[in-house]
């Protein structure tokens, strides 16, 4: 058990160094996927923190489920308003707003449709900007990003630690997982990157 502990600290560290990583390179030109890479990096780092009360573990995980909700909806928006589909853009923005603003709100059935629908529409924004522009570490990073949400069901409470059941929780599925978030962190950074450098030659070719 000791081992595990050991082995799950050590993974969130590499997790919220990864995110804050990322955030930091983002910030200059890309403010919404830094600001959401800055929060899973935050809230993955109080995971770290063996909590002393109920109340500061409801805080963690409360963050924890925020901050997996936001990073690739922010991610999915940069891409798209990069690609001029500012509509879209504000409607995943405002969706995403919307949910963690009705999450107390909703039973747990409906939370886990919405919080699916979320992540799905996060996914497809961002698979289908990277799909036109082939850009595949954009896609990497999207499914990478998105993956915590799509295959854990959400139990009775508003928190990534509660998404899969206890026994599931605790072995290789959440080292995964985490492991899959820290790559989709480095990918998303680069893609983006990339992304608005194409979008500047492109603007710059259109002008000549």
């Amino acid at each position: 058990m000791a081992s595990c502990e050991w082995i799950t600290s050590c993974i969130n560290v590499v997790l919220s160094v990864s995110a804050m990583h990322s955030a930091y390179r983002l910030f200059k030109d890309h403010r919404a996927p830094s600001v959401g890479l800055f929060l899973l990096g935050l809230s993955t780092a109080l995971c770290v923190l063996h909590p002393s009360s109920s109340y500061l573990t409801f805080i963690q995980r409360d963050a924890k489920w925020a901050s997996e909700v936001l990073a690739p909806a922010l991610v999915s928006f940069d891409f798209l308003w990069l690609s001029e589909d500012h509509n879209t853009a504000h409607i995943l923005l405002c969706g995403s707003c919307m949910l963690l603003g009705l999450c107390d709100w909703l039973s747990a059935d409906a939370l886990t449709v919405m919080t699916r629908c979320l992540a799905l529409s996060s996914l497809s924004c961002c698979l289908t900007v990277c799909l036109f522009a082939g850009n595949a570490l954009g896609a990497l990073g999207g499914v990478a990003l998105s993956l915590p949400l799509l295959v854990a069901p959400l139990g009775g409470t508003n928190t990534f630690s509660s998404l899969i059941s206890p026994a599931v929780t605790e072995g290789l599925i959440t080292w995964i997982l985490k492991g899959f978030m820290s790559v989709g962190c480095w990918a998303s950074m680069q893609a983006l990157h990339m992304f608005l450098l194409d979008v500047t030659e492109r603007c710059h070719i259109g002008i000549q």
